[in-house]
């Protein structure tokens, strides 16, 4: 169980400010990561699919889809805790990489 909170604040002169926050425990899960080459660079505008499988893990249901930005980035969530998941990495139609994930 994990909680977070992240804002920005500019104070202008002579302000004080107050902030108040109030966390709730947040137990969803979620998964992130950068595609990187075979040199160790970053791949940007990557395709990265998120596809859930059932009990045969060769049944899988495309969930979400996104592009990496411009320093590799992706990220899915929230997702089911338990559930297996495959996310297939696609760039320039040529496979990259196929990673299985199976949360806590």
């Amino acid at each position: 169980m994990s909680s977070n909170a992240n804002f920005y604040i500019r104070p202008g002169a002579n302000e004080r400010i107050e902030v108040h926050i109030g966390l709730t425990p947040d137990e969803r899960s979620a998964v992130h990561g950068v595609v990187r080459d075979n040199g160790g660079l970053p791949v940007s505008n990557a395709l990265v699919m998120l596809f859930e499988t059932g009990e045969n893990p060769e049944d899988l249901t495309h969930t979400s889809q996104i592009f990496t930005d411009e320093t590799g980035r992706f990220a899915f969530g929230p997702l089911t805790a338990g559930m297996l998941y495959m996310i297939k990495v696609y760039k320039d139609s040529v496979k990259l990489r196929e990673l299985e994930i199976t949360t806590e």
